[in-house]
């Protein structure tokens, strides 16, 4: 599953929880990044994220573990865990050892969403994530999401952004117009054409789609309806990643009749990912592609992409800005 190109698990901001799948005192274990982690939701509505085992005799803090105001207790001998991961507190100990503390990851919540910072080299984060100004507002819908556990790299789901060719073979898209380009941490497509929807009927649509980092993906897209899609996906381990895809839409007039275009709207996207899906589970990686003239720019992704697998520590590197179309 790897290549020369990208080893490891890459730098950058990755979403591991919808925001509404922890709630307040909240135990959640998780596993990214080849690694057990644990989340929880204090007492102040705040996420956090830690390493998973305890450093006493080893127990994972996900399973049992419990939220006391804003810190975590381990399930085996009730050691607690709290700003920074340090031990507060440990039961008949008169003592705290100065190494009883787990890592704390960075996080942020926004847009709906949890992220954590992943960095190999233990560096604190060099860029942020941006909100979505619409989201949460009474003019937009929440989320409509979907999750999937695919067997592939990350590298296949990025490529796609580059990858002018394969819209009308796999999505059934005519495109007009198709440019890309880069700008530091930020990798963008726009295009303009025409879906042919699933269950009839022809959308015609622009859109602009931009990966924040490596795994994050916003797309501001109009057409028949107007939308944001966040598409965000994490490696759990070398071989298997964790795709969530979300839509909202722009209310447009009644709320309910909004509403009502959703599942159906969910249903085109889904089978557009599975479609997707298919291919990159089966597919193999060739790090010197055989390229023709109307493939895009897939080449200069790649470049883009590889900053986040720098093997030297520290910020992620400056990518020229470029603007390539096809």
């Amino acid at each position: 599953m790897m290549t020369r190109q990208f080893p490891g698990y890459a730098r950058g901001w990755f979403v591991v929880a919808f925001s509404n799948e922890i709630a307040d005192g909240e135990v959640k274990p998780l596993k990214y990044f080849g690694k057990e982690l644990v989340a929880f939701r204090g007492n102040d509505s705040v996420i956090r994220v830690f390493d998973a085992f305890c450093p006493h005799l080893g127990a994972h803090l996900g399973y049992g573990g419990k939220v006391v105001g804003n810190e975590i207790e381990c399930p085996f001998h009730a050691w607690r865990f709290g700003e920074g991961g340090v031990c507060t507190q440990i039961p008949n100990a008169r003592r705290i050892p100065e190494k009883a503390r787990v890592k704390e990851w960075p996080v942020r919540e926004l847009n709906g969403v949890v992220v954590v910072y992943n960095d190999p080299f233990g560096g604190e984060p060099v860029f942020e994530i941006p909100v979505i100004p619409e989201y949460g507002t009474d003019e937009w819908l929440p989320w409509a999401s979907m999750r999937y556990l695919i067997k592939t790299h990350p590298r296949e789901i990025v490529e796609n952004l580059a990858d002018r060719s394969h819209f009308p073979t796999v999505h059934k898209t005519d495109i007009d117009s198709f440019a890309f380009d880069v700008d530091g941490h930020m990798a963008n497509q726009r295009t303009k054409g025409r879906a042919y929807l699933q269950g009839g009927g022809i959308d015609e649509f622009s859109l602009v789609a931009t990966y924040h980092g490596p795994g994050y993906l916003v797309t501001r897209m109009n057409g028949a309806l107007q939308n944001y899609l966040l598409t965000a996906h994490t490696q759990v381990d070398e071989e298997t990643v964790d795709l969530r895809f979300a839509v909202t839409l722009r209310i447009v007039g009644d709320r309910k009749k909004t509403e009502g275009f959703v599942a159906q709207y969910v249903s085109n996207l889904k089978h557009g990912f599975e479609d997707d899906i298919k291919i990159w589970e089966h597919k193999v990686f060739r790090d010197q592609p055989l390229l023709c003239d109307g493939d895009g720019p897939i080449g200069h992704l790649r470049r883009w992409y590889r900053q986040f697998y720098s093997a030297a520590p520290g910020a992620v590197a400056h990518s020229e800005n470029s603007h390539l179309s096809g």
